[in-house]
């Protein structure tokens, strides 16, 4: 990926100096990713979790596909063959990290009661769990904790892996909570966005949706899914998009007026805005690869 396209930072155990004392660390990263990309099946040999920073971005594994949003951690365990959804990840902030599966008599430095606790735990996990964004703050300290010539910087690695750890295994309730009144009805909302992309609703039709004021309405829903409420719902109308080009052989036009796109030229050039290729491209793409 290049700079233009997507901010990147990752330690890579592979490629980069080993960290002292901590094997259990595989890779960790940060990714902004400005139009969506290519992600095609990949897996690794140890735990991966993604969480969400800003945005919405799906996944593929065992054909079924997986949406996460601000906030929210997506699981692959090892060996698992996972891909972004329809094989692109899209516009989205999310931060990554690999670690070994809790195998090994001396991982993380912890005692074998506690192993296996953690053992328990991710055997157990969801594939998507909201733990909210504050867990974004472990992640930066970790990254710094890479990033440190301290002595103790192995020390402060593990405590900050650990730390992430149990934030994903035993997540806050106080810390995962949008608000106990209204996290159903947004997420009734979301579901129904998703199920008609054509609909184009105002912000006063939304926030009545869920009865609160329009101003409240548009913090808290930006808040929740990491982007203001309309640029959400046109990246739900371009993923319903992404599907239809992919799985039928609709004619463009067609798959515009379903969309309720007053033009194919206008589809067109959204399209393009947000995936980073025009419809048809993108359907090469799905059919035939890079």
């Amino acid at each position: 990926m290049s700079a233009k396209q997507s901010p990147r930072w990752t330690y890579d155990a592979t490629l980069q100096e080993p960290i002292p004392n901590v094997p259990e660390l595989i890779l960790f990263g940060f990714d902004e990713i400005r139009s969506a990309l290519p992600l095609p099946y990949h897996k690794h040999d140890g735990y991966e979790f993604v969480l969400v920073e800003r945005g919405k971005a799906s996944w593929e594994l065992d054909g079924q596909v997986f949406e996460t949003k601000a906030g929210d951690v997506f699981l692959t365990c090892p060996g698992e063959l996972h891909r972004g959804g329809f094989n692109v990840i899209e516009p989205s902030r999310f931060w990554w990290f690999i670690v070994t599966p809790p195998h090994a008599a001396n991982w993380f430095r912890l005692p074998f009661s506690e192993r296996e606790c953690f053992h328990s735990a991710l055997k157990t996990l969801p594939r998507v769990q909201h733990i909210g964004l504050r867990a974004v703050q472990g992640f930066r300290k970790l990254g710094e904790a890479i990033n440190s010539n301290s002595p103790l910087r192995s020390a402060a690695i593990r405590q900050a892996a650990l730390g992430l750890l149990l934030a994903i295994v035993q997540p806050n309730e106080r810390m995962i909570s949008l608000a106990d009144d209204l996290a159903e009805q947004f997420n009734l909302l979301l579901r129904r966005i998703e199920d008609n992309p054509e609909w184009r609703p105002g912000i006063e039709e939304l926030a009545g949706y869920v009865r609160v004021s329009p101003s409240h309405f548009f913090r808290t829903f930006q808040s929740y899914t990491g982007l203001p409420p309309m640029v959400y719902i046109e990246r739900m109308r371009i993923r319903k998009a992404c599907s239809l080009l992919a799985e039928s052989s609709a004619a463009i036009t067609d798959i515009a007026g379903v969309l309720g796109y007053a033009s194919s030229q206008h589809f067109a050039t959204v399209f393009k805005r947000i995936i980073g290729m025009t419809p048809m491209q993108w359907r090469m793409y799905q059919h035939n690869g890079p």
